[in-house]
């Protein structure tokens, strides 16, 4: 027992706990610069109730000397109480027409887009957020998606009537990304700490006009009083 108590006398003197923990610091440490900058924006920052919204994944600040990639999955996530997308989608997919893959990935020959997929991203919570999975593969090894600022898919959300005045964020959700690139006949994933996501600006949700019935009875007896 008193070697022991001896033991841990010594250690608690000692300076093994701070170099363990600073070696395990400098071990988890990436300094490896991310692969690119991906940021969601909207065709218009505010709304009315009813409006239709235009949502764009946005590439951008791709490293230097980048040769591209073979696969990405995105999901972008937004809160079901404020929008809706059921009018674009059959069977959860987004019909052809409800989306459009960027200029970079729009050659079918060459990239395989997959229709963005609506469904829950938080299993087990409590949550209204839900999200757009968004996924795009070159159909060979020789043909990489650019490394290149672009749009690499736009789609469509509506502002569900009757909604509050207020916002909501449509926004990347990282956790769930990944992207594959391939080089020699090698292939690795990134994951989200590799991508950069820039970060959404809420849209605004503004009150319908309302027209006045009094005013508009006013107006007309006036008119015809005169």
């Amino acid at each position: 027992m008193n070697g022991w108590l001896g033991f841990k006398k010594a250690f608690k003197g000692s300076n093994f706990l701070t170099l363990m923990f600073s070696m395990m610091r400098e071990v988890t440490i990436d300094n490896t610069p991310p692969a690119m900058s991906v940021e969601v924006t909207t065709d218009q920052t505010a709304y009315a109730p009813g409006d239709e919204v235009t949502v764009l994944v946005n590439l951008r600040n791709f490293a230097p000397n980048d040769r591209g990639y073979s696969y990405m999955n995105f999901i972008v996530q937004y809160d079901s109480a404020v929008f809706d997308n059921a009018e674009y989608l059959v069977q959860s997919a987004y019909s052809d027409s409800a989306f459009t893959p960027g200029n970079e990935v729009g050659n079918i020959f060459q990239y395989n887009f997959v229709n963005p997929v609506d469904g829950g991203i938080y299993f087990g919570m409590n949550t209204t957020m839900r999200g757009i999975d968004i996924q795009v593969e070159a159909n060979s090894k020789q043909a990489q998606i650019p490394a290149v600022d672009q749009t690499l898919v736009t789609f469509k959300l509506r502002v569900k009537e009757h909604t509050l005045a207020g916002s909501s964020t449509i926004s990347l959700a990282n956790e769930f990304t990944r992207i594959r690139t391939s080089e020699a006949s090698n292939s690795f994933y990134l994951y989200s700490p590799d991508i950069t996501v820039l970060a959404s600006e809420p849209v605004a949700i503004v009150p319908t006009p309302q027209v006045s019935v009094y005013s508009m009875g006013s107006s007309a007896k006036a008119n015809r009083l005169a």
